[in-house]
């Protein structure tokens, strides 16, 4: 293994999965559908003789065909029926909901202010330990990644061919190779589709809002006398934003400080206070009372300027003479004893983005020989998704500089800048662009993958092979309006006639005005980035019964593959300046990037039979993997399986294992360039962690420890005039993160145990019923991410005993950078390092029990009922951010999870139960969904924060479906029947985990299918 010069360690999760599964039954846990039926059911329908050759299966979780469907992996199932009664067009949602998933990256990406590649996209989260941790396969081979960090976009999945979903929780590297860390999501899709299927579906929330439309057409048959078979698929899908103010449990408007930069602009003095005489005497003739200042006679607040070009006072102090009328991006709240500011809201927020998509799949099969079959698949995505956010904030890092010489400066102003220690010096001037409108980040996707293959017998036993090939593409334009141009800004702040020369009658920032349209467009900018990802993949295996052993055939699997990823980022000129600089305000510089990745790989599984038919011992299967990769930047990975299935007697099946699975850093995490997004961090206050540990209102400043606290906070750069009255005045920092090539890979080791009983009755009523208890654990080692910045800023001053002397030096201490004029952050480093571990313990539960009516006393066909349950409980999820470093376990919590995209939601238990009654083809369901309730992780690293927890939540859906005739079906529900609020996350009003909870509210849809 190539050992790095840099080596941190990260946080990193494990998940194991410890299942158990019916004898003889499909190795899949069902999820609750009326169309899952329980194990023993289907076991009923099993044929006595078992399939030829050819008709062998090959599950998830194994590279060996086998003639039953029973794997050695715990194995969740998701129908296409489960997938259409969440009423929603896209997948993401489904596997959102179920309890082996979290929250993660999807369609409540509403907008950013980031210039990020995730744009748009949606992902799966298993566990809780990020997409990229999750390998998402399709009918069993490898899809392009759409992100450079190695994320598969679930939006490129063919949705209209899905057949079922099947998921593996736990390690699965030694079949798949890497990523597969936290488990595996293969998408299955139906084979031999034959005739013509229409299928349409609309919906709309409550709200009149999110309205939702989906149109596919797929088509599929024989040809050449059956030689052949080919299907093709056309998917259109329309997703439409939801909005924020349409719904009144969200706010523009905050009771708490938050973001103080607004359209009318403010002043920071930094250093260089003005007398507080000079202040008074402006604002006594505006008749209000008189301001206090620090104790040399020093003003410390910020000075605002009212449209009429008079001034009030915000920040710190009292807020006086504020004439403006109050408005969602502009309002008085309170922030301390004797201190207001005037806040910032936006109230355009989506929380749903929307989505215009195409997709179209085709595949043909061939039947060259009786012996070899050929393939030929295709797949084309097109899909384009807006951002929308707030208009460009000029503040903290981005904040402008005016000197005194521009014309515009009201004079009343002027006489206060006369009294600072340095009158001509030039002064950080804070406003908020609504002159420019919202910012607007469209995010457009074109993604193909081509796939070709061949398989065949060997003639030997039962001997098959296969090889295949593969080459993919993903394009990514990432277009951004309603940015500022900084030397524009610039220009016209320096310009002796302030601008007059550049522009049409100049601009005067002082006040919410709007200067002419030329102004405007002489700042405006537009700006484009793009990113293109393409990986190539050429893959044999062989496979078949080696050796027949009194317990039973000996079979075997091997295989080698290469595979290349490469990667390639072109930002725009105005972020990637020849100085090193962005002109944009409030995106960072950025730099062209690229990269590739070379593996190959070489893998080998055996599945022996040890017992069969001895006492309590039905039979005894061992399956033993291994596999040995060789990347070009991490060196050679080993990782191996051992799993057992141990069928006790019919109806009880026991099975559990090992594996040892690795994730090598992506191209994206190697090579991605330095970028910045706004990371929110909270708003300081006294019985909270929550903010900048240096503002004056925050715990640290206010606790035991007060003085070495300000002591750390002269060391980083506040200034000494302003150290006992800094605050930050916004709930967020610009930090900085990108690709760090020294990355080593991850390791985990997953554990599993657990098994399903069948019932051992007779009766028609109990026979179909089933219970499995599968325990999972998973470790990961060096696990690769970003340290989060708002962590570091809490570790620096001590949280969690992680710098007890308070040190300046100190690794957390080290990424935080201020401003030596005004005190505030520079971009933050967030870095990308191999961190410490994750470790995530936790035990799944299935329920499934079907019976018809008629075996409770009606007459005839009174039809059946289905109720199904699905429940996880999670027992630990640690997370320690270096090595060395304290451990904290968020099980039962939200706020913190291993990324941002990865979901940082957590609850000991959540579940998902179905009650379906269904007569012939019709069928009428009512789903439950529930959260347990969890505190803040804030409390976590600091037992006596306050900061709020959420509630536990209950949400129930209704669905039914009813056919007319052989070749028609209607499908219609209701999503959260009651329009259950969702809890609020923190102590920020409407602020909402919108991966976890239904922030869209009660949510109907209307489809129907259609056969020829």
């Amino acid at each position: 293994m190539v050992r790095r010069t840099v080596r941190r360690s990260l946080l990193a999760a494990s998940c194991a999965s410890f299942a158990l599964i019916a004898a003889s039954a499909p190795a899949q846990i069902g999820v609750p559908t009326a169309e899952n039926p329980p194990e023993s059911a289907i076991d009923a329908q099993t044929p006595d003789t078992a399939p030829e050759p050819s008709e062998e299966i090959l599950i998830t979780g194994s590279r060996i065909a086998r003639q039953d469907y029973a794997a050695n992996s715990p194995i969740v199932s998701l129908s296409q029926d489960a997938l259409e009664n969440t009423g929603r067009v896209t997948v993401e949602s489904a596997l959102t909901q179920l309890p082996q998933f979290s929250g993660a990256f999807g369609q409540a990406n509403g907008g950013s202010t980031s210039t990020g590649l995730n744009g748009g996209q949606a992902y799966a989260s298993l566990r809780g330990l990020g997409s990229k941790r999750t390998l998402l396969l399709l009918d069993g081979r490898r899809i392009q990644p759409s992100n450079p960090d190695g994320s598969v976009d679930l939006n490129i999945i063919p949705d209209a061919l899905i057949e079922n979903i099947e998921v593996i929780t736990g390690g699965a590297s030694a079949t798949y190779g890497s990523d597969a860390t936290a488990g595996v999501v293969n998408f299955r899709l139906r084979r031999n589709f034959k005739g013509l299927e229409l299928n349409g579906q609309t919906g709309v929330s409550d709200y009149g809002d999110g309205n939702s439309y989906r149109l596919t057409g797929t088509i599929g048959g024989a040809f050449d006398e059956g030689r052949g078979r080919a299907v093709l698929s056309v998917d259109y899908t329309k997703r439409e934003r939801a909005l924020q103010s349409a719904r009144d449990y969200y706010t523009a408007r905050q009771t708490t400080p938050g973001l103080a930069t607004i359209p009318q602009g403010t002043v920071l003095f930094g250093a260089n206070l003005p007398t507080l005489a000079s202040v008074n005497g402006v604002f006594s003739g505006y008749g209000v009372p008189a301001l206090t200042g620090n104790a040399a006679g020093r003003y410390t607040g910020q000075i605002g300027f009212n449209t009429d070009q008079t001034l009030f006072s915000t920040v710190g102090v009292p807020v006086l003479n504020f004439r403006d009328p109050q408005t969602d991006e502009a309002y008085i709240v309170n922030s301390g004893t004797n201190s207001q500011q005037v806040n910032f809201g936006f109230n355009g927020s989506s929380l749903q983005s929307d989505l215009s998509r195409y997709n179209v799949f085709g595949k043909i099969d061939y039947d060259v020989t009786e012996s070899i079959k050929a393939f030929v698949q295709f797949s084309y995505t097109s899909y384009s998704s807006l951002g929308i956010t707030n208009p460009t904030l000029a503040s903290n890092v981005y904040g402008l500089t005016v000197p005194v010489t521009n014309p515009f400066i009201p004079a009343a102003f002027r006489t206060i800048l006369a009294s600072r220690p340095t009158p001509n010096g030039a002064f950080t001037f804070y406003k908020a662009l609504n002159i420019l409108g919202p910012r607007y980040q469209t995010y457009d996707y074109d993604v193909y993958q081509i796939t070709t293959g061949l398989s065949g017998k060997i003639g030997i036993r039962d001997w098959t092979w296969d090889l295949y090939g593969s080459v993919s593409k993903a394009k990514f334009v990432n277009a951004q309006t309603g940015g500022a141009s900084a030397s524009a800004t610039a220009r016209l702040l320096n310009s002796p006639t302030g601008g007059t020369e550049l522009c049409a009658g100049g601009f005067n920032p002082f006040g919410n005005l709007t200067p002419s349209q030329a102004c405007i467009d002489y700042i405006s900018r537009r700006t484009v980035n793009s990113n293109e990802l393409k990986q190539r993949t050429v893959e044999g295996n062989i496979q078949g019964g080696f050796v027949n052993l009194p317990a039973g055939e000996v079979r075997f699997a091997v295989g080698a593959d290469y595979r290349f990823n490469g990667y390639g980022f072109s930002p725009d000129a105005a972020l990637a300046q020849p100085d090193g600089t962005s002109d944009i305000l409030g995106y960072s510089v950025l730099r062209p990037a690229g990269g590739s990745i070379d593996t190959g790989e070489a893998y080998a599984e055996l599945l022996v039979p040890l017992l069969h038919d001895t006492p309590l011992i039905q039979q005894l299967d061992l399956d033993l993997g291994y596999r040995y990769s060789r990347y070009n930047t991490v060196g050679g990975v080993h990782t191996y399986k051992a799993d057992a299935s141990w069928t006790v007697f019919e109806g009880l099946r026991l099975r559990g294992g090992y594996n040892r699975a690795i994730r090598a850093p992506s191209v994206g995490e190697l090579f991605a360039p330095v970028s910045t997004g706004s990371v929110a961090i909270g708003t300081a206050s006294a019985t909270t962690t929550n903010g900048d540990p240096c503002d004056t209102r925050s715990s640290y400043r206010r606790g035991t420890a007060a003085a070495q606290v300000r002591s750390l906070c002269l060391a980083q750069g506040i200034p000494t005039t302003i150290i006992d009255s800094y605050q930050l005045g916004t709930a967020q920092v610009f930090a900085l993160t990108g690709g760090n090539p020294e990355l080593e890979e991850e390791t985990a080791d997953t554990y599993s145990v657990g098994g399903v009983i069948q019932s051992p009755f007779d009766s028609a009523m109990l026979k179909n019923m089933s219970l499995s208890v599968d325990a999972y654990q998973i470790k990961i080692r060096d696990a690769v991410g970003p340290l989060s910045i708002a962590q570091a800023f809490q570790f620096c001053f001590n949280s969690g005993g992680n710098n007890p002397s308070y040190s300046a030096t100190n690794y957390y201490c080290s990424l935080i950078t201020r401003s030596t004029a005004s005190g505030v952050p520079v971009n933050p480093l967030q870095p990308l390092l191999n961190l410490g571990t994750f470790q995530v313990r936790g035990i799944d539960v299935q329920f499934d029990w079907r019976f018809p009516l008629n075996s409770l006393g009606f007459n005839g066909d009174a039809g059946q009922i289905a109720l199904n349950s699905a429940v996880s409980y999670t027992d630990s999820f640690k997370i320690q951010a270096l090595p060395g470093a304290p451990t904290y376990d968020y099980a039962g919590s939200i706020g913190t999870g291993v990324e941002s995209v990865a979901g940082t939601a957590h609850p000991r238990w959540k579940s998902i139960t179905s009650l379906t009654y269904s007569l012939g083809g019709a069928s009428l369901g009512m789903r439950w969904r529930y959260i347990s309730s969890m505190k803040a992780s804030a409390r976590v690293v600091s037992p006596t924060s306050t900061t709020r927890g959420v509630d536990k939540y209950n949400v129930f859906d209704l669905n039914a479906r009813f056919e007319a005739g052989e070749t028609t079906e209607f499908r219609l529900g209701a999503t959260n029947l009651f329009n259950k609020k969702p809890p609020q996350v923190g102590d920020i009003e409407g602020t909402f985990d919108a991966q976890n909870y239904d922030v869209m509210g009660r949510y109907f849809f209307i489809g129907i299918t259609k056969r020829f």
